[in-house]
């Protein structure tokens, strides 16, 4: 059992060693879930005792947790080199094949609310690419409802807000 939950640590930190971008609890989770290499709670654990031990960095929003390696993370991946199979490395490269344009696109498009000085909350929405902040809007509302919706509202509407806004701005 403790030899399992090594490999399973090792190979979050590969995972995400693997990517210029954060991902999700339910990207890696779905790697290890659609391989079958181990159930949800098991991963959920791995995940949080890699966040204890401070290999991985966590970041949350109101609706989504993303995690990154850092650089304890990255010492301790080196000193397992052989840890990680052949097949497994296959599994990770097709994962990523398969799915790093969908993981891309809800990484790069992000939406959360504070709570704002002198009341009300402050929704703050981006879409970055490469690095680069493309939207970047900070919006000022009443309620947590409006913030709440926005949230929600915002990854399906951004294309359409940001032509929007461009045929505002470029007349």
């Amino acid at each position: 059992m403790a030899e399992s939950n090594i490999i399973y640590k090792i190979m979050v930190l590969n995972l995400l060693s693997k990517v210029n971008f954060p991902l999700s609890t339910k990207q890696v989770t779905d790697f290890f879930l659609e391989r079958k290499y181990t159930d949800y709670f098991t991963i959920q654990q791995t995940i949080s005792d890699l966040v204890e031990a401070q290999m991985i960095d966590m970041s949350t929003s109101v609706n989504s947790t993303q995690y990154t390696i850092n650089e304890e993370g990255e010492r301790t991946l080196e000193l397992f080199p052989d840890r990680i199979t052949p097949a497994i490395e296959e599994d990770m490269k097709n994962y990523f094949a398969e799915n790093s344009l969908t993981m891309k696109k809800n990484n790069s498009v992000t939406a959360d609310y504070y709570d704002a000085t002198g009341g009300g909350y402050l929704v703050h929405c981006r879409v970055s690419e490469e690095g680069h902040n493309v939207v970047d809007i900070n919006l000022h509302v009443t309620s947590k409802e409006q913030a709440e919706a926005i949230v929600v509202n915002w990854k399906a509407k951004y294309e359409d807000v940001y032509m929007a806004l461009m045929d505002l701005l470029v007349q």
